[in-house]
C-alpha cells in the first residue's frame, strides 16, 4: 500500500461488522503548510479522527481512521486562522474516500455506470451507490478533442450516391465516374 507512505500506522485489525479491515494511522510529518498562503506551521490547534474508505485488500473493504491535526496559520495577512493538514496523494478536503478508492470507483463508473457498477464495486470491497458512480464520472474532465488527420466516407453515404445515380436525373452529376 504505497499510498500510505506518509503515515505512521498504529494498528491494523479486522472489523466486527462486515469482515473488513480497519487501519488506524496518523500523519508522520511534524508540521503542515497553509493551503491559502503557503506558510508553514508547527503550532497545533487541535486533533480529530477522520474516517476514509480506501481501496480493498483481497476483496475486503478497508477503512482508514486517520488522526489529523488542525494548525494555526502564523501569517497575519492570511484569511485562514486555522487549517487542517492534508496528506498529498491520499486525502482531499471534505473527501470521505482516499484518492486511490476514488480512482477505482471512477474506472468502474466509466466501464459500467449505474446499477451494474454499484454491484461490482460492492463485490470488490469498495461499496458505492449508483448515484455516486455517476457523480464521479461527471466530475471527470472532458477529454481533449482529437485532431482530424483524414476524413473518410462511410458506407451509408456510398449507398446513397449509388441510389442517386440509378435514377439518372439530369441535374445530378454521375458520381460513378469519379
Amino acid at each position: 500500500m504505497p499510498h500510505l507512505g506518509g503515515l505512521s500506522i498504529d494498528d491494523v485489525r479486522s472489523d466486527d461488522w462486515g469482515g473488513g479491515v480497519i487501519i488506524e494511522a496518523a500523519v508522520a510529518s511534524e508540521g503542515a503548510v497553509c493551503p491559502r498562503c503557503g506558510t508553514g506551521s508547527a503550532r497545533v490547534h487541535s486533533r480529530y479522527s477522520r474516517w476514509l474508505a480506501d481501496a480493498a485488500v483481497a476483496g475486503r473493504a478497508v477503512m482508514l481512521r486517520l488522526r489529523v491535526r488542525r494548525f494555526f496559520c502564523d501569517n497575519t495577512g492570511c484569511g485562514a486562522r486555522t487549517f487542517v493538514e492534508q496528506v498529498a496523494g491520499l486525502t482531499v478536503k471534505w473527501a470521505r474516500r482516499t484518492n486511490v478508492a476514488a480512482r477505482v470507483l471512477c474506472a468502474i463508473g466509466l466501464a459500467l455506470a449505474g446499477r451494474a457498477g454499484a454491484r461490482l464495486a460492492g463485490r470488490l470491497g469498495v461499496p458505492a451507490s449508483r448515484a455516486t458512480l455517476l457523480r464521479l464520472v461527471r466530475q471527470l474532465p472532458d477529454p481533449a478533442p482529437a485532431v482530424l488527420t483524414r476524413i473518410g466516407v462511410d458506407d451509408v453515404t456510398n449507398r446513397q450516391l449509388e441510389l442517386v445515380n440509378e435514377f439518372s436525373l439530369p441535374f445530378w452529376p454521375d458520381f460513378r465516374s469519379s
